[in-house]
């Protein structure tokens, strides 16, 4: 994303953010703009701040920037520094370049496919066996915009499609620039040489976004292929050589022989022997499916599947992307607060575990009879040492 938006002619980001600052902790700027708002009968909200290293609000504030566009229009416009050299007559003049309008709509056009990928992987749940897959995806979503189709689907190794030759690329009139974009193209009376301009921006952006995922998401991986292993309803379907892969690269120390027999074992399980659905019809989780799956016993009253289970707890450990460990700062920083900087180790300890391992809320949670024994005796020691 960041690389498409510096290919672009201007600092779009920067544009936004400089929008919500000129408004932030000004009450008499506001009360004046929400007139202009009325006059202009745009509906009265708020100007939303893009934070740059959050990407999935872009989507978000430049939509917003948009539907007020009228109205930011009039205000700056009939500002009384709008002469004055300053952010006033900046803003003002960006905000009258019929660029910055058409490429707002663009980014309101293909943001939703690239933040839609991303929300994947910010999930709490084990997403390592859709990365390869949902990343391949994109990518040919991505190409087809300005790539024709007929060269993507031919391609079967994207990192050998020549996307740059403009002979495999579309013309202006076919590219994807989303249907306001095309209305707002023909509505503005444009000057040959602005259109141009947007055309070349589109395609750079594009250009620059696909080749940043070709340099850096792991499509030549040879271990991703194999992660399907994870996905339930391929079990019957995939052949030993996955797994034994993967259990060389991870677990090392298991037993290859008892590995192939517990692999043919877990294929002839019976459908539904777990269920793949909830009682309410919703997915069952992959790393609780897989829990009641290593879970089973034979009827000597062991494990069914002790290689397997070593090898399937190694790779519902693998981290899909950073999500989780930023979810953990972001519960450090709530629970250290200033107001408990002398917090111990050991307690914030205490707290994160309740917190990262409770899925319900805390208001929901009913503490059982052996908790409340727990906690008197915790109170009652340390009462007693601290007397």
């Amino acid at each position: 994303m960041k690389a498409g938006l510096k290919a672009l002619p201007m600092k779009l980001d920067d544009f936004l953010v400089d929008v919500f600052y000129f408004f932030h902790n000004s009450s008499k700027r506001l009360t004046d703009f929400k007139e202009f708002q009325q006059f202009t009968e745009v509906e009265e909200e708020k100007i939303f701040n893009h934070c740059p290293t959050r990407w999935l609000s872009l989507e978000k504030v430049g939509n917003r920037t948009l539907s007020q566009l009228p109205a930011l229009k009039s205000y700056f416009a009939s500002h009384e520094d709008v002469e004055k050299p300053g952010k006033v007559k900046s803003i003002n003049k960006r905000l009258h370049d019929p660029l910055t309008e058409l490429l707002l709509l663009f980014m309101k056009f293909i943001l939703p496919i690239i933040n839609n990928f991303n929300i994947i992987f910010q999930a709490d749940e084990r997403k390592i066996r859709s990365l390869l897959p949902e990343t391949d995806r994109l990518l040919r979503k991505l190409l087809v915009k300005f790539v024709q189709m007929k060269y993507v689907k031919a391609t079967n190794d994207l990192r050998r499609l020549d996307f740059l030759d403009s002979d495999l690329q579309h013309s202006d009139e076919f590219i994807a620039i989303g249907l306001e974009t095309r209305e707002a193209l023909q509505t503005h009376e444009l000057d040959p040489g602005t259109e141009q301009k947007f055309f070349e921006a589109v395609r750079g952006f594009y250009e620059a976004v696909v080749r940043k995922m070709l340099n850096k998401f792991p499509f030549d991986d040879k271990i991703l292929p194999h992660l399907s292993v994870l996905d339930p309803r391929k079990t019957e379907s995939l052949t030993y050589g996955a797994i034994v892969e993967l259990a060389a690269a991870f677990c090392p120390t298991v037993d290859t022989e008892e590995l192939k027999a517990q692999w043919e074992d877990l294929q002839l399980l019976p459908e539904n022997t777990v269920p793949l659905q909830d009682k309410d019809g919703k997915p069952v989780r992959v790393d609780v499916y897989w829990g009641q799956v290593m879970a089973l016993k034979t009827a000597l009253d062991v494990p069914r599947f002790p290689q397997l289970l070593k090898v399937y707890s190694a790779l519902l450990c693998l981290p899909h992307s950073n999500a989780d460990s930023e979810r953990a700062f972001s519960k450090v920083r709530k629970i250290h607060t200033d107001f408990r900087k002398s917090m111990l180790p050991e307690t914030l300890t205490s707290f994160m575990q309740v917190k990262m391992n409770c899925d319900a809320p805390c208001f929901k949670v009913k503490p059982s009879k052996e908790m409340l024994e727990s906690a008197k005796a915790a109170t009652w020691n340390y009462n007693k040492q601290h007397q």
